[in-house]
């Protein structure tokens, strides 16, 4: 017969493990209404601006929903996520540099006519 030398999980713990899995699952049912709405925003007669901000506005919080919930950054300490957002601002501003210079009107096409 062998025994564990492991202890059993506190019931604090189990119940915040319990809490924990039920966000996960309301957080993932939320993404799935958000997801459905960004469906029918598409084939709505709403003007194509509107569409395009209300989809970016609906993606950029899905993003971060699942950045700080299933990647656990909201119950890691503050500076990682300081660190991620620091991180992602860093992207950013590089992604938008690297548009500005290789965009279209900049570039010489009179060689490929």
């Amino acid at each position: 017969m062998s025994h564990s030398s492991e202890a059993a999980p506190s019931p604090a713990f189990l119940a915040e493990e319990t809490r924990r899995y039920h966000h996960f699952i309301t957080l993932a049912l939320w993404l799935a209404v958000i997801t459905g709405a960004e469906i029918v925003l598409i084939f709505l007669p709403v003007p194509m601006p509107v569409v395009l901000t209300v989809l970016t506005l609906m993606s950029v919080g899905k993003f971060f929903a699942v950045i700080l919930w299933f990647m656990h950054l909201i119950y890691d300490k503050r500076l990682l996520l300081w660190i991620f957002v620091a991180a992602l601002a860093l992207v950013c501003a590089t992604f938008a540099g690297l548009l500005a210079l290789l965009s279209a009107d900049r570039i010489d096409t009179k060689w490929f006519s």
